[in-house]
């Protein structure tokens, strides 16, 4: 199977926020992006071989939709980390106490009081056991930075404390051919297409 996992485009949102799984908006002229990457992937969908699943935060469905001319499906666990009570401030204004507790084990750790990444790891993990041996040629998720960098170590066997240092950028794709439990990594968070 061939494994596009696709990152929403820019959101509409002040410099330097923490949205995590807020609702925001995407910046106006974002389809321009999708219409390149729709053609680069060149994919027809149909339920057989070919099949879109998206976070159901509108920054990742209104994109899967596009993509997928509104065949993709809303699934709930690949929305992004919740930062509990970090959501909607400035990073830099975020205490720097609870953020050296983060970084001192940010797999487990959950300063903020939403969702820890192994957490998020899990529900990734479980959702995507679920669907991995079904007859399909590609599967494209339409996510998060977050859900990506833990799906791509998870995938690849590599440590979850180093996913932060996978560099996953607006309306990129990841490209990864997956035989059983083999997995090879083809693209790394390219935007090579616009």
């Amino acid at each position: 199977m061939k494994l596009y996992l696709v990152r929403h485009p820019k959101p509409d949102v002040v410099p330097g926020l923490c949205y995590g799984d807020q609702d925001v908006p995407l910046l106006e002229g974002w389809q321009q992006g999708a219409q390149a990457l729709k053609q680069a992937l060149d994919l027809q969908y149909d339920q057989e071989t070919v099949r879109c699943y998206h976070s159901p935060l509108s920054r990742a469905a209104l994109l899967a939709d596009y993509l997928s001319e509104g065949q993709s499906h809303p699934i709930e666990a690949l929305k992004e980390l919740d930062f509990g009570h970090w959501e909607g401030r400035i990073w830099s204004d975020i205490p720097r106490q609870e953020m050296d507790v983060w970084a001192k084990d940010i797999v487990n750790a959950n300063p903020y009081e939403g969702e820890s990444l192994k957490e998020v790891a899990d529900r990734v993990w479980y959702w995507w056991s679920s669907i991995k041996d079904e007859a399909m040629q590609t599967c494209v998720l339409v996510a998060h930075s977050g859900v990506i960098k833990v799906l791509v170590s998870l995938l690849c066997e590599w440590p979850l404390d180093k996913c932060f240092r996978i560099d996953v950028g607006f309306t990129s794709v990841t490209e990864l051919d997956i035989q059983g439990d083999w997995c090879v990594l083809k693209r790394l968070g390219a935007g090579d297409w616009q």
